[in-house]
């Protein structure tokens, strides 16, 4: 992986798997505002492995086809001093079924994803206290 700074405080990363992503930050901190932060990105990564791995879980489960919708949301404190770390990461994982909610197999792929799969989950823990919540529509 390499990172390009493009100008300002505009960087572009090329991953290992040839994709491209720009970070920036918000005008008032020197940038354009022109692409996520380096630590929405953080976040960004937590929630998408976690739901990969929820979605992969599930789907041996035999359950997705019973899903409506799925999503996450996150909320993070960080600290006041620098380094500006997240020191409070909750993790809301709500989905929506077609008819009747498969709570035990959500809970236990949920469970599965943080405790054992997900690295990103995994690696935010020795720095921060991680929560969820799963919520049913």
């Amino acid at each position: 992986m390499k990172t390009e700074w493009l100008g300002k405080m505009n960087f572009l990363a090329y991953t290992d798997s040839n994709r491209q992503i720009l970070m920036d930050v918000k005008k008032e901190s020197g940038g354009l505002g022109a692409g996520p932060t380096p630590m929405e990105l953080i976040l960004a990564g937590l929630t998408g492995c976690t739901g990969m791995d929820v979605v992969s879980i599930l789907g041996k489960m035999k359950v997705l086809d019973e899903i409506e919708s799925f999503e996450m949301e996150v909320n993070a404190e960080r600290s006041e001093e620098h380094p500006r770390v997240y020191t409070k990461i909750h993790l809301k994982y709500i989905f929506k079924f077609k008819d009747q909610p498969r709570k035990e197999q959500v809970e236990k792929a949920v469970q599965l994803s943080q405790e054992k799969y997900c690295s990103v989950a995994g690696m935010l823990k020795k720095a921060a206290q991680l929560t969820y919540e799963i919520v049913y529509l």
